[in-house]
């Protein structure tokens, strides 16, 4: 399993706050769409290389998640 996330190019400026960054989520279909849809918004107000999709492998944890 892998996480993705979109990164913002650190020499790209902010635009009226606008962050179109986001933090490390499940790369599953629906994630894959929504950010592929908000990295098209990101590339129309600050350029195609101001922002990318980036994957990692899932960090398992050793210790079980309490309900």
């Amino acid at each position: 399993m892998q996480q993705i996330r979109i990164a913002r190019n650190p020499e790209a400026p902010l635009l009226d706050g606008r962050n179109f960054a986001c933090e490390w989520m499940e790369d599953c279909q629906m994630n894959r769409w929504l950010l592929k849809a908000r990295l098209a918004d990101a590339a129309l107000a600050y350029g195609v290389a101001s922002h990318r999709l980036e994957t990692r492998p899932m960090e398992r944890s050793e210790q079980p998640v309490a309900a």
